[in-house]
């Protein structure tokens, strides 16, 4: 009774169990061993070897007797040894985890031996290499997979898989994105994250989301990515995971920004955006248009591409041919077809249109031009209405300018009138004064002396402002021809014409021109001008104990600037403006005497050279009066 139960209990066990004496002999087996191994009582007193059964270890290498765990256990030191086995049994190869325990008798006068229990895990080992290689085929199809892969456990936020899609679109390692998930906004937009981190919230009844958003790399590069999350169910019908992709939609989106970008353009292009098409007998129709068509020629866009209409058809038959014409030289010539032409039939009545196009050559010998028809009715009505104007301009001009001649005739007239009429009652006046100053001196007391002297100088003052007036009104009326002028011959003149009188008045007057420099001008202008400023620098240094002035002209950005520099009195600059207007004075004529005239005849001289003037000065510090003239790259040959 005590054998029987020990044998049911045997037999009673999940794992393996085999007797082996201390020849290897196997003495007894258990019902999980027998089934395991497929073996019966025959095999009971036989050596595994003896079976036929190869033995390897778990890397498929044969293993010796002496590396068994059953043989180490029966010939060791008497301990338990343990160690995979794989054992090519009639039913296949099983993937066993062995443990051996020796024993010091097996029974029935046998001797000592050992106890062999195993675990079969064949099962578990196919189902883990099969997870494997799925793991691998998964690799595999998602490392070459151009969109980003990836799979999450959201109860622990840790990212299970992703594919090497992220490190070729984001341009960063995956590694930290294992250690802590967070990392995944680290390349996203900062202008985006917020909407990407609540994407998955806003996730439909599915539970799937879908956004758009973008990614600086680390490159300097931005790409636009378009991610899709879904999650993944378990067997209890339970969200267990969330998977998802990413990909690269840059392109698609530079697409659609330049198709939105096309849009808007022609949305509000000005006329109508049209594509049109010959065929190589001459046939036309219209292949695109833009709604704003029908407002030019009276048929809308989808009428004008589905009916094939013709352009030709809906032009003025009067200038039917001409566009035609235009059409052919732009196909022969591949050069852009610009044409004029009337639509009767368009809205509000017969408009004026234009066409901007460039042609295409088609394959079949077709061509197609693509453009633009603008509406120009107003304009030409504008254009003829300012034909009609500048005739009547014309006309006007040249009434206008007949008068002005005759203006001009008339002035010279007067001046001539004014020099010789106003002079010839001076000359009288300042020749009889002469006499009675000469011969009748004597007859006279002092008090009549000094009322003929006074005569004798208004007299000549009258003739010097006579004189200026004449100077300033041909200054005023003149027409300069302006060309390029040398300065340093006018200035070597100009400085030479006073020399004598520096001279007689101990003037230090010096000179400094920049070589090879030329202005655009007239010489007789610039010489009046320079001439007047140097005679006033003359009149206001009368009088200094050590009279200095300097004449000169030099290149100053792009421009000839002349300066005449004098060390007399100076004026305070408040007043620097009223210098230049006539008969204004900063001075009493007892101290510098003049007409008042000098400054305004350079001013106007200047002017007609499309130039300016200006004085700097400080009271007590000397003046300088500068020419600013436009300057040209070379001096004449003078």
């Amino acid at each position: 009774m005590e054998s029987e139960t020990s044998r049911r209990i045997f037999d009673s066990l999940e794992s393996g169990m085999l007797w082996f004496d201390a020849e290897l002999r196997i003495v007894d087996a258990n019902r999980a061993a027998r089934t395991v191994l497929g073996i019966d009582e025959h095999a009971f007193g036989a050596r595994i070897d003896d079976l036929g059964w190869a033995q390897s270890d778990e890397h498929g290498q044969a293993m010796p007797q002496q590396a068994r765990p059953v043989w180490r256990a029966i010939n060791g030191n008497g301990e338990t040894t343990s160690g995979i086995v794989v054992v090519q049994t009639p039913h296949g190869r099983r993937w066993l985890r062995v443990r051996a325990v020796p024993i010091a008798d097996v029974g029935a006068g046998r001797g000592r031996g050992a106890v062999v229990s195993f675990t079969d895990y064949t099962h578990e080992r196919n189902a883990a290499r099969s997870l494997q290689e799925s793991e691998q085929l998964l690799r595999m199809f998602g490392d070459h997979s151009l969109d980003l892969i990836w799979i999450v456990d959201p109860r622990a936020r840790k990212l299970l898989y992703m594919n090497s899609a992220y490190e070729r679109i984001w341009g960063r390692p995956a590694a930290p994105l294992y250690d802590d998930l967070a990392h995944w906004l680290d390349g996203v937009d900062p202008a985006d994250r917020q909407r990407v981190a609540e994407a998955a919230l806003r996730a439909d009844a599915a539970g799937m989301y879908q956004t758009e958003y973008r990614v600086n790399r680390p490159d300097g590069r931005l790409v636009w990515i378009r991610g899709r999350g879904f999650p993944l169910f378990g067997p209890d019908g339970r969200m267990r995971y969330m998977a998802g992709f990413a990909e690269d939609i840059t392109l698609e989106r530079a697409h659609r920004d330049a198709q939105e970008r096309l849009e808007r353009l022609v949305a509000t292009a000005p006329g109508a955006v049209h594509s049109y098409c010959q065929d190589a007998q001459g046939r036309g129709r219209f292949t695109f248009a833009s709604p704003a068509i029908r407002d030019l020629l009276g048929v809308d866009a989808a009428t004008l591409v589905e009916r094939g209409i013709d352009l030709l058809a809906l032009v003025h038959p009067d200038e039917r041919e001409a566009v035609a014409g235009s059409l052919r030289a732009s196909a022969d010539l591949g050069s852009a077809w610009l044409a004029t032409f009337r639509v009767p039939r368009a809205p509000g009545g017969e408009r004026c249109l234009e066409a901007h196009s460039m042609p295409v050559r088609e394959a079949d010998g077709g061509v197609v031009w693509h453009g633009f028809l603008i509406d120009v009715t107003e304009r030409r009505r504008a254009e003829q209405e300012t034909r009609s104007l500048n005739i009547e301009l014309e006309h006007r001009v040249a009434d206008r300018t007949s008068e002005l001649e005759a203006k001009h005739r008339e002035m010279e007239a007067f001046t001539y009138s004014v020099s010789h009429d106003l002079k010839a009652p001076l000359r009288g006046i300042d020749g009889y004064s002469r006499l009675l100053e000469s011969d009748h001196a004597g007859e006279l007391d002092e008090e009549g002396r000094f009322f003929v002297a006074r005569i004798r100088k208004a007299t000549a003052h009258m003739g010097d402002l006579i004189d200026d007036l004449l100077a300033y009104s041909r200054v005023e009326r003149g027409r300069p021809e302006l060309g390029p002028v040398a300065p340093a011959p006018v200035v070597a003149a100009v400085v030479d014409g006073v020399a004598a009188e520096a001279a007689a008045g101990e003037v230090t007057l010096t000179r400094s021109v920049e070589p090879d420099l030329a202005v655009v001008g007239e010489r007789e202008g610039l010489v009046l001008a320079l001439r007047n400023l140097l005679d006033n620098a003359l009149k206001f240094t009368a009088g200094r104990p050590r009279r200095e002035i300097e004449v000169g002209v030099r290149r100053a950005n792009g421009r000839a600037l002349f300066w005449v520099r004098d060390n007399g009195p100076g004026f305070n600059m408040r007043y620097h403006d009223r210098i230049f207007e006539i008969f204004q004075r900063l001075h009493r004529a007892e101290e510098f005497p003049g007409t008042g005239v000098g400054l305004a005849i350079v001013r106007k001289a200047v002017e007609r050279m499309h130039g300016r003037v200006w004085a700097e000065s400080a009271v007590g510090q000397g003046a300088t009066f500068y020419i600013e003239l436009p300057a040209v790259e070379q001096a004449p040959n003078m």
